[in-house]
């Protein structure tokens, strides 16, 4: 299983000029979906609304797609224990955050990509790309 930071997931179902290559990226492999995604991926799309960026039936046709891969097996919703990853996050901004600058989400989904044992990690973000590497986290550029 590999993880995605939600920018590089949403990647998948709404064109973005990064998409192509997340798309390479992830070819063929089974990709954790967890309840931080789903929130995210659904905030993101209403801003896009809301900037005047994305018409609502774009909107829903992501949000359809996401649902059809969850069907489909292509996405996962494995179980998390949050305490634990909320934990391991806590203790990642302590140990990182101050020399690689990262942003809470950012830290969360490293922590849980690791909780999970994920094969690999997808970001586009450098900073983040930083910490899931300094964890131990493989993370390809993209």
């Amino acid at each position: 299983m590999i993880y995605l930071d939600t920018g590089c997931l949403l990647k998948l179902y709404y064109p973005e000029p990064d998409s192509p290559a997340v798309v390479r990226a992830v070819s063929g492999q089974l990709i954790a979906l967890v309840p931080v995604h789903e929130l995210e991926i659904a905030n993101a799309l209403e801003l896009k609304l809301f900037r005047k960026e994305a018409r609502p039936s774009q909107t829903r046709a992501t949000h359809a797609l996401v649902e059809q891969d969850v069907r489909a097996g292509i996405l996962h919703r494995p179980p998390v224990n949050w305490e634990e990853a909320l934990r391991d996050a806590t203790t990642l901004a302590r140990a990182h955050s101050r020399a690689l600058g990262c942003r809470s989400l950012d830290i969360l989904h490293c922590a849980i990509a690791r909780h999970l044992a994920a094969k690999t990690f997808i970001t586009t973000d450098r900073r983040q790309r930083r910490l899931a590497t300094a964890i131990g986290l493989a993370c390809p550029a993209l």
